[in-house]
């Protein structure tokens, strides 16, 4: 039973999508040294839904120790870039926005 719970978990929700062929990478950027709940929030919840969706997809965090904004960097197959700031944004505002610049 707890099985089938993770897995409901991880395939239903707003992260749970699948991304159009056109999304080649995306990296999250956060600051050890800053909160960044939001951010972080959607690390948790929402990016892992979507790299379960898209298990080809490379998703990669980076936690760099000097301090600097939370950003959500979407590469796309025509080496056309996409970054925004995620900073002082709610983890559903996050994946909203995410959503919207993959074209999902």
């Amino acid at each position: 039973m707890k099985i089938q719970r993770i897995l409901s978990r991880i395939e239903t929700g707003p992260g749970a999508t699948k991304l159009p062929s056109s999304v080649a990478a995306v990296t999250l950027t956060l600051s050890q040294r800053t909160r960044a709940s939001g951010a972080r929030h959607f690390w948790h919840e929402h990016l892992r839904r979507v790299q379960f969706a898209n298990p080809l997809l490379p998703i990669a965090v980076n936690f760099p120790r000097e301090p600097c904004v939370p950003k959500l960097e979407i590469k796309f197959a025509d080496d056309s870039v996409k970054t925004f700031s995620t900073e002082g944004m709610h983890s559903d505002d996050i994946c909203k926005r995410f959503l919207k610049d993959t074209g999902s």
